[in-house]
């Protein structure tokens, strides 16, 4: 993300915080689907400790450099900026499978060859324009050099463009199983959490939904062709900003997906691979049942590395009414007149509350199934879902008490930067959201390093 665009910054942060007065609800099934999905959240109960778990900051200062490939790409294109080594990524011991912006790249920094205006739709290097549709969403596929089971799945954030801040903007709650709507109306089984009432952000849903099932381009199809080249045992997923919300909901989904014995997405995989994910600057993907579901398939291996002074993890706001946390006080007590008047009060506000977000949401949700249609999307719904899909039952989401999903560990920003990350001379409102910015921290307060102002690193 640009340290210097402030319109960028300030729209990234309004949009996040305005829509959540309106926000609300799109579907979710009221048949028996989601009890099987229960079944393989609790399949591994009692809690076990996975091999693969545990916080490591060596891995997560590894992962950071995919972020930095990712989301620094503007500012090595930039001439005032590509001399300064913080904006090269150092994906040391990591190999590039795939980039979604430049299929066929192999190259970290990959600046391409372009003679024209940096802002034109032709320019390969240009962040606007090499995203998939309709969000401009991109990622890419790493495989360790060491352990070629070892692949890694990196999420871009938002870049300073209308569609990829509408993402942002989407900011109201889906149900977290069956809350993806294509075609319009049609909510597709697809599972990010199995606990009754879990919700997720709708613009972080749909961006997931488009990187995860465009037919070629995908994380789907390309764990496909990786899974032919070598055998796929572990799976790390990253993402920084945005892209580590949307990074959250895709270890949801393949967790659910890997575990479910129909492998209803075809999945190449010759035993499920071990899931780990590292989240920088996560701004919230879901309420707090998404969180508690999240946390039980993601055992000690998902962690969310947030600053402080991080505005972007603050939103979006959490929104909770007095009757919302009454709500299994209620259904626990139905038999029992516990509130009289009360009671009927609480149920009135519910009601009317979801009826009017139910109602702005439906907006949202058939704006962004529209903006689907110009993709390919449609031949990935048909091969995984049937033509026409399968219609589930419609209902409605319930709450907006987003929270963090995954392991805190903080990091603590430095007034102004301190001596490692100046603001210099020019406002920067996101100075301490920036990858570059988490780089140091990291390097400063969970590897001990004592360098880490001089090159970047």
């Amino acid at each position: 993300m640009p340290r210097n665009n402030n319109w960028f910054a300030t729209r990234h942060l309004g949009l996040a915080l305005i829509p959540l007065i309106i926000t609300g609800c799109a579907t979710m099934p009221t048949d028996h689907s989601l009890d099987a999905y229960q079944s393989l959240r609790d399949s591994g109960l009692p809690p076990v400790r996975p091999a693969w778990a545990g916080f490591n900051a060596d891995e997560a200062a590894s992962l950071l450099e995919l972020c930095i490939e990712l989301n620094n790409q503007d500012d090595r294109n930039n001439p005032k900026l590509s001399a300064d080594p913080q904006y090269q990524a150092r994906p040391n011991g990591w190999q590039l499978s795939y980039d979604s912006r430049h299929p066929g790249n192999s190259e970290w920094n990959k600046v391409w060859p372009w003679n024209g205006k940096a802002d034109d739709d032709a320019n390969p290097n240009n962040i606007k324009t090499n995203g998939l549709k309709p969000l401009n969403n991109a990622w890419l596929l790493a495989q360790s050099a060491s352990d070629p089971g070892h692949i890694a799945i990196a999420i871009r954030g938002t870049v300073g463009e209308w569609t990829s801040i509408l993402a942002d903007a989407y900011a109201t709650t889906t149900p977290a199983f069956a809350g993806i709507e294509y075609p319009k109306n049609t909510p597709l089984p697809i599972a990010f959490a199995a606990t009754p009432n879990a919700e997720v952000h709708l613009g972080f849903g749909y961006a997931a939904f488009s990187l995860l099932f465009h037919p070629e381009r995908g994380i789907l199809a390309q764990l496909e062709q990786q899974q032919k080249r070598q055998n796929i045992t572990r799976i790390s997923i990253t993402g920084h900003s945005q892209g580590a919300a949307v990074a959250t909901l895709i270890h949801a989904f393949l967790y659910y997906a890997s575990v479910d014995p129909r492998n209803p997405y075809q999945l190449p995989f010759t035993a499920k691979p071990a899931l780990k994910s590292y989240l920088f600057a996560q701004p919230k993907p879901g309420n707090l049942q998404f969180a508690q579901d999240f946390s039980r398939i993601a055992n000690e291996t998902a962690f969310v590395v947030n600053n402080d002074r991080d505005p972007v993890p603050q939103v979006p706001l959490s929104l909770e009414r007095v009757a919302e946390v009454v709500k299994y006080v209620q259904e626990d007590n139905s038999d029992v007149a516990v509130g009289g008047v009360l009671d009927d009060i609480a149920e009135t506000i519910i009601n009317t509350k979801n009826n009017v977000r139910g109602s702005i949401a439906e907006i949202f949700t058939s704006h962004v199934a529209d903006q689907f249609e110009d993709t390919d999307i449609g031949a990935s719904v048909e091969r995984y879902f049937g033509n026409p899909p399968v219609k589930l039952a419609d209902g409605k989401a319930v709450s907006l008490n987003y929270t963090l999903a995954g392991q805190l560990i903080p990091l603590f920003g430095l007034t102004k930067g301190g001596s490692c990350y100046t603001i210099g001379d020019r406002p920067d409102m996101l100075l301490q959201h920036h990858a570059t910015s988490y780089r140091k921290l990291i390097a400063m307060q969970l590897l001990g390093k004592t360098d880490h102002c001089n090159d970047g690193h």
